[in-house]
């Protein structure tokens, strides 16, 4: 069973992928620092470094962007593409023989036009292509290659053989097309409306790209809801949840005009308990962002993170299991390897990942935990390449990285241990305090309350975010005093009862 509970709120975006009932994939996208991956913008050449065959390109941020030469269009040839729903890369040298250098196609100061592939990483820039790609709800289209392509996911021979047909057909001349797996069993009406569509928006590109000033916008991607619901929403999604009216109406429109047999599955959840707070979400994303994760077994996982690597150690903790050792690490071992593919997905770890398993003697239990970890990434969207497995028991494996994992979007380095550890950001623990003071509200009658926090967080609720807490105290006909407590830890949060200072709960 799979379905999205959305929780939406004028500072974030929180979209929850439920499998199984348990949570599996979180995006939360805030108002301070939204996603600009998809976008597209007139971009201009500032810099060129042969060195390393990239160019750095003006695009109208405060940092520039970062184009490879590989991620040029015309550099690599024809002919030889990895294909992803919604993305397109040239897979190594071209059939052509060594790839053109960056100097021989761009020039200091020329206009290009180039898409957000990845968004900033620390004090690294957006990382550029020029590969332009325009996803739909059943195909995305590709200016700038000719290239047909089918989803991997789509495994019945005969069905990918009629959509490539179908492909054929609709393709715009000099163009590519992917096929999603939403197009799965679809009719060739379908596909042209999606082509139809993505059509005319790249045509309102080139336009812009002939009049629009230099480093400037063209072309904005979706939002998150509705881009989950064009890249997620799929037959096998039960049911998704939203907890914004208005939202909730733009999601019907667009399922209107792309997928109207979904529509019925979209729920508005109008409770006045908190969505996340409802669906256990909130204690799943505190979960995620504990460094030890227990097993079912007793066992455990530590999942540690440096600006190099991802370290993951596997622990047999309580578990003694059967009376032979082999067999007992071998069990822990295997459940752990879901539970690192789980947390893996979850948390969106990238990079470099190195699991630590317990050591196993017998070859052929090393040959079945590397298989049945490949079994359990098979529901990861990210691509993933594991290695074999050490004399060791180490498995060194790779996990495409485009956006901050969830403890760097969610923290920030410790201000105590001076920067050894984390801890939840400011901005996270102001908006966890005015969703406790919610929930407070929906479950207490108490008309006054104090909250004691952290100066930092106090000072976010007196400031910036000062229009969330007078809504919040509105909405409930409530009142509500901030009192800074210097001693506090960041992660600090008391709400006492005006007339009698003593410490109340929503639970």
């Amino acid at each position: 069973m799979k379905e999205f509970i959305i929780n939406v709120s004028p500072l974030e975006t929180r979209i929850a992928l439920i499998e199984d009932k348990r949570l599996a994939e979180l995006l939360i996208e805030r108002q301070e620092s939204r996603s600009v991956v998809g976008n597209i913008y007139k971009g201009r050449v500032d810099s060129i470094v042969p060195g390393i065959q990239a160019a750095f390109i003006d695009i109208g941020f405060e940092k520039n962007g970062f184009l490879y030469v590989s991620d040029i269009a015309g550099a690599e040839g024809t002919g030889d593409f990895d294909f992803e729903e919604g993305t397109i890369k040239p897979r190594g040298s071209s059939r052509r023989g060594r790839p053109p250098s960056i100097e021989s196609l761009l020039k200091k100061n020329q206009h290009i036009m180039v898409q957000v592939s990845k968004d900033m990483l620390g004090t690294k820039g957006v990382r550029l292509t020029n590969y332009v790609t325009l996803p739909g709800r059943y195909v995305v289209l590709m200016p700038t290659v000719k290239h047909l392509g089918v989803s991997r996911k789509i495994g019945n021979d005969k069905e990918r053989d009629r959509l490539r047909k179908i492909l054929q057909s609709v393709r715009p001349p000099g163009t590519g097309l992917i096929l999603r797996t939403a197009g799965e069993d679809k009719k060739k009406s379908d596909f042209q409306d999606d082509v139809r569509y993505l059509s005319i928006v790249w045509n309102e590109i080139k336009g812009k790209m002939e009049t629009a000033k230099s480093a400037s916008l063209l072309h904005a991607d979706l939002g998150p809801i509705l881009r989950i619901v064009r890249d997620m929403f799929t037959a096998d999604v039960e049911k998704m949840t939203i907890d914004d009216e208005t939202e909730y109406r733009r999601i019907i429109e667009f399922l209107d005009m792309f997928a109207p047999g979904l529509k019925n599955r979209v729920k508005l959840y109008n409770q006045s308990r908190p969505i996340f707070d409802k669906f256990g979400i909130e204690k799943e994303i505190e979960k995620a962002l504990n460094r030890k994760v227990y097993l079912k077994s007793g066992g455990y996982i530590c999942i540690d993170q440096t600006e190099a690597l991802i370290a993951i150690d596997v622990n047999t903790g309580r578990f003694t299991g059967t009376k032979h050792l082999e067999e007992t690490v071998f069990r822990v071992n295997l459940e752990a390897a879901e539970e690192i593919a789980r947390q893996v997905r979850l948390r969106d770890l990238g990079g470099i990942i190195v699991i630590d398993f317990i050591d196993m003697a017998i070859e052929k239990n090393r040959r079945e935990l590397i298989k049945h970890l490949q079994n359990c990434l098979k529901h990861d969207r990210a691509k993933t390449t594991i290695s074999e497995i050490s004399e060791l028991g180490m498995i060194e494996m790779t996990r495409k990285r485009v956006k901050h994992n969830l403890i760097k979007a969610l923290s920030q380095p410790c201000p105590y241990c001076e920067g050894g550890g984390m801890v939840r950001s400011v901005t996270t623990m102001t908006f966890d305090t005015l969703r406790r003071l919610h929930s407070l509200f929906c479950a207490s009658k108490e008309k006054r309350v104090i909250l004691q926090i952290h100066p930092d967080v106090a000072r976010r609720l007196r400031t910036e975010n000062k229009d969330m807490l007078d809504a919040i105290a509105r909405d409930f006909d409530r009142e509500v005093a901030l009192e800074s407590v210097s001693d506090f830890h960041i992660h600090d949060v008391k709400m006492l009862s005006a007339k009698t200072r003593t410490e109340i709960s929503a639970k």
